[in-house]
């Protein structure tokens, strides 16, 4: 019988703190949640994700792009449009952000109390 090689554990754990170091990012969930749900345009995926500033949602985009998670499109105008898309990884991330919601209302000590968001505000 094969045994796994004995830094399989820490290569799973580094495993682990990789995915959790992109999905635990401030908002990251959030915004993969609003697009799951359909949403693919920046004002959309914000409508999804309340409480997210317009410099979070881009910074948040923009790793989600460089990570595979997500492409950015951009459509040529008058006007110009940019619509966003999960990725076959992205969409992947549906079973993880179930999980990880059934656990928070699971473990609601563990989850921390539900933060109320403010409504977003447009500073334009």
């Amino acid at each position: 019988m094969n045994s796994p090689p004995a830094d399989s554990g820490q290569a799973e754990c580094h495993l682990i703190e990789n995915v959790m170091a992109v999905l635990g990012r401030a908002w990251a969930g959030a915004v993969l949640q609003a697009m799951l749900d359909g949403a693919e345009r920046f004002t959309d995926i914000a409508r999804g994700a309340p409480g997210v500033t317009d410099a979070v949602l881009s910074a948040r985009l923009k790793e989600l792009c460089a990570r595979g998670l997500v492409t950015r499109h951009v459509h040529p105008g008058p006007p110009v449009a940019v619509t966003y898309q999960l990725t076959p990884a992205g969409r992947d991330v549906e079973p993880v952000l179930t999980a990880i919601r059934t656990f928070g209302l699971a473990h609601p000590v563990i989850a921390g109390p539900r933060r109320e968001r403010q409504p977003r505000s447009r500073n334009r």
